[in-house]
């Protein structure tokens, strides 16, 4: 874990096999390069784990005013989805919604891995 980087996990649930995600908030360092450049790359590293959601994860806006890129599972009948919004370059925020979002405990850590890297 880097010390540049804070995490607030908002569990429901876990034991050693799963979690139930309510949300995940990772905040780093201010960025010194244009924040479009690190959203860029962001949104990329996103992607690439975005198997680790049910349904998958997919881009539905980029905000050029807010320097925000928001992604999403596809919204099933039961109204749960998840959200995740890219912010400034230094800020990634998970929610679920409609309920906590299951993950393997394998794809959690992948996730969390993941996002710190990206900031």
């Amino acid at each position: 874990m880097r010390d540049d980087v804070k995490i607030t996990v908002d569990l429901e649930a876990e034991d050693t096999l799963a979690v139930k995600l309510k949300s995940l908030s990772l905040q780093g360092p201010k960025v010194n390069v244009p924040a479009r450049q690190v959203l860029e790359r962001q949104t990329r590293g996103v992607l690439d784990v975005a198997g680790c959601f049910d349904g998958g994860l997919s881009l539905l806006e980029v905000d050029g005013v807010s320097n925000a890129v928001l992604l999403r599972t596809p919204k099933p009948t039961e109204g749960r989805f998840v959200e995740v919004v890219l912010k400034n370059g230094n800020s990634i925020h998970v929610e679920a919604r409609g309920g906590a979002a299951h993950l393997s405990r394998e794809n959690y850590e992948k996730v969390l891995e993941k996002f710190e890297g990206l900031l």
